[in-house]
């Protein structure tokens, strides 16, 4: 590993406030799949991502069967997908600001990845499966407890809307007597085993939000998610 590699990877770990046993681990989470492919590289952070959230999954799960053991499981399941979801964990990502330190290839850096909701989401994931794998569960309960303490205070005072995004615009708009919301693929680009899909949502001939992701159903969320908060942007 390179000077320039291992400043880059202590830089980092300063921002996660976790130092590394194992420094190759937390520099394959880093390393884009499209990275590898374009260099000869035999590792890239695809199956990191595959451990990292099921790792998240179950503490997560944890964190909210402790802290809201009087919800009903509905409930707690869908407070589960708000926290897990491609949306708060890309803007946890940014927050720490770890889509600057990826490796990425020529064509994903051309085309924005950095900026790509989806790839900081599966970035966060990985690095979950970094220090699983350097040092077991009590350390990614460690890292992950404080950031996600600000996201459970503000389930708990109400100021987090935690349902389907897709169908809280759909009850925001009937509510208003206003047409329902259709998802259009505006495009697809990248190869067939790793596509991403750009999905835009419109109200009648209005546009009101578009957002990119590894599928479609994760494209439409977060489209739907852009949609709610120029809406509610406009109420105020």
């Amino acid at each position: 590993m390179t000077s320039e590699s291992l400043t880059r990877l202590s830089e980092l770990q300063e921002r996660l406030g976790y130092d590394f046993s194992k420094e190759d681990l937390l520099d394959q989470a880093l390393t884009h799949k499209s990275f590898a492919h374009e260099s000869g590289h035999s590792v890239h952070n695809e199956s990191m991502e595959f451990l990292g959230d099921a790792v998240l999954g179950f503490l997560i799960t944890d964190i909210i069967y402790r802290d809201f053991p009087e919800l009903a499981e509905g409930r707690k399941s869908k407070i589960k997908a708000y926290l897990v979801s491609a949306s708060t964990l890309s803007n946890l990502a940014l927050a720490l600001e770890i889509p600057q330190f990826l490796r990425l290839g020529k064509g994903e850096e051309k085309t924005g990845g950095r900026k790509k909701k989806a790839l900081s989401a599966n970035a966060l994931e990985a690095v979950v499966a970094a220090i699983y794998l350097d040092t077991g569960i009590d350390s990614v309960r460690a890292f992950l407890e404080p950031l996600y303490t600000p996201l459970i205070e503000e389930i708990r005072d109400g100021r987090a809307v935690v349902e389907d995004p897709k169908t809280t615009l759909q009850e925001f708009l009937q509510a208003r007597n206003l047409e329902p919301a259709r998802y259009l693929v505006a495009a697809e680009s990248g190869p067939e085993h790793s596509k991403t899909f750009d999905v835009e949502v419109r109200v009648g001939a209005r546009k009101l939000g578009q957002a990119s992701g590894t599928t479609k159903k994760k494209a439409e969320l977060l489209a739907a998610q852009s949609a709610l908060a120029r809406l509610l942007e406009e109420e105020l």
